[in-house]
């Protein structure tokens, strides 16, 4: 057998048991009452019930939402406090009823649908004519089975909301459009840490990108104040204020892809407030740094698309694994530059999102020790080799890409 044809048994070999596993997570996550009602599910869950039945003005109400969980659960629990932006509400409304698991299968399905979409977009992102049908199908699906969509699949989170918004983005700021994206920066508000640092910088150069984000964001704030009202947002404000005083003392801050993350896995504090004070600090500094590079630069490309969307992820206050899908944008404008500066062939080039998902799955083996120290690594890859691509062995320079 040929070394082609080796590689080809072996890379789809790769992506169908890559859909295996996740099928068999999945299945033993939705069967199991306590893992499943201990997703992040169960605040959009809590959203939806809410609305149903005292109104959107109610959804950010604690008593509530932790009456809505002790009816799913049978039992008292501390609530899982849901604080993203109501703007989702609607579609909470429309997908969630009495039934806690149907509710969460449909959830599941609007994720992957838009998960399509979002690999769809990102698809139209890269030169197709320079990949054969083969080689399209390969990136297609590795980035569609992406191990951080699968994480937030299953801890059912809105991260595909947040990603169609970076989508739109990066796909605005390609094509000239900057005004759409702009707009797409304003989706990903259901984040608006992540949002800000994307956004503010482009206030310097490309203004029309942050203009449109401001108009974006005041529409949804707009649609958001209708739904819950004066009173409404009072309580999303005291809920804010709440989950930041505590998510740095709560065990889930452990779980961080972020400097938070990284402090708190090695040291231990009986005081959390200097360490909140530095994240901050340096997510701030963050901000400040891409606005100097962004009035330095005429050009706004792969190049610091890719820097700032990596280091967005660093550097916020908190984020978790799920997040994590953020670095699709990275990866994409990676495969943007080496496919355009003829580095590496298209073959491989195709297989790079399936590698790098089997090298997130492989880090929760054991212990789980190396999952972020591998995520960190492929962080620095793709800032590394976007800014200095002929790092990169020249294979198969000048070949055909069929």
């Amino acid at each position: 057998m040929k070394k082609l044809e080796y590689r080809r048994v072996f890379t789809f070999v790769g992506l169908i048991s890559l859909s295996l596993v996740y099928g068999l997570l999945w299945s033993s996550m939705i069967r199991n009452p306590k893992v499943r009602t201990g997703s992040d599910f169960m605040g959009f869950y809590s959203y939806g019930r809410i609305s149903q039945t005292l109104g959107y003005g109610s959804i950010f109400d604690i008593h509530e939402q932790q009456k809505v969980q002790e009816q799913v659960v049978g039992f008292p629990v501390v609530p899982i406090f849901y604080t993203h932006l109501p703007f989702i509400a609607p579609l909470a409304v429309l997908l969630v009823n009495e039934d806690f698991v149907s509710s969460f299968n449909r959830w599941a399905m609007v994720l992957l649908s838009l998960n399509l979409v979002n690999v769809f977009l990102l698809m139209k992102m890269v030169n197709r004519s320079r990949f054969s049908l083969e080689q399209r199908v390969i990136l297609g699906a590795g980035l569609f089975l992406f191990f951080p969509t699968f994480s937030g699949l299953m801890n059912g989170q809105d991260t595909q909301i947040l990603l169609l918004g970076a989508v739109i983005w990066v796909a605005g700021i390609f094509s000239g459009k900057h005004f759409l994206a702009g707009l797409g920066l304003s989706l990903m508000t259901i984040r608006p840490q992540v949002a800000l640092f994307l956004a503010i910088p482009f206030f310097f150069r490309r203004r029309n990108v942050f203009w449109g984000f401001v108009v974006g964001s005041l529409a949804l704030a707009g649609l958001s104040l209708v739904l819950i009202k004066l009173d409404g947002a009072s309580q999303f404000i005291q809920s804010i204020r709440y989950i930041e005083s505590t998510v740095w003392i709560e065990p889930h801050a452990l779980d961080m892809p972020t400097i938070s993350g990284i402090i708190r896995r090695n040291f231990s504090f009986a005081d959390p407030g200097p360490v909140r004070s530095f994240v901050w600090a340096c997510y701030l500094a963050g901000i400040i740094a891409f606005c100097v590079i962004w009035c330095r630069r005429a050009e706004i490309a792969e190049r610091q698309v890719c820097l700032i969307s990596a280091c967005a992820i660093f550097l916020l206050p908190y984020a978790h694994y799920h997040d994590l899908v953020l670095l699709l944008i990275p990866i994409v404008c990676l495969v943007r530059i080496l496919e355009r500066e003829n580095l590496v062939k298209p073959d491989y080039l195709a297989e790079i999102p399936l590698i790098l998902s089997w090298l997130a799955a492989l880090g929760f083996a054991g212990s789980g020790y190396l999952k972020f120290p591998i995520m960190y690594g492929v962080m620095l890859v793709l800032i590394v080799l976007s800014l200095k691509p002929d790092l990169v062995l020249r294979v198969g320079r000048n070949q055909p890409a069929g």
